[in-house]
């Protein structure tokens, strides 16, 4: 009888270590914010390789702190912490490192250019 409680004894301890999560590990990131949505807490970023990750690529990341991302607009260049646990990332230790043209310059900018486009070149 002790032999079949030691053995379940056993078999639960097997369990309780297997449940266990896996840490969660930290990676440094920086890029350039594509668009934000307070709302649903996430920030789309163009980022660059994140060594033992990923390659650069443009990604959504759920954010820790809504607050850290209410100023923030597309242009921005930002620099963060991406903590990845259970296959899930998001961004914490969210900070400014250059502002962006935003938008409202941006579309300034590329009208100016179509208008450009559409003038004739005169010779004198």
């Amino acid at each position: 009888m002790k032999q079949i409680l030691w053995i379940v004894v056993l078999i639960c301890v097997g369990f309780a270590a297997g449940c266990q999560s896996a840490p969660e590990k930290h990676y440094p990131i920086q890029g350039e914010v594509i668009s934000v949505d307070e709302g649903k807490k996430l920030i789309t970023v163009k980022h660059g390789d994140i060594p033992g990750l990923m390659p650069a690529m443009t990604m959504t990341y759920q954010v820790a702190e809504p607050k850290q991302i209410e100023s923030l607009q597309p242009g921005d260049k930002i620099a963060a912490d991406l903590v990845v646990s259970e296959s899930k990332g998001r961004l914490e230790t969210i900070a400014l490192v250059g502002k962006g043209m935003g938008k409202a310059l941006r579309a300034q900018r590329s009208a100016f250019r179509k208008k450009a486009i559409l003038c004739p070149t005169l010779r004198l």
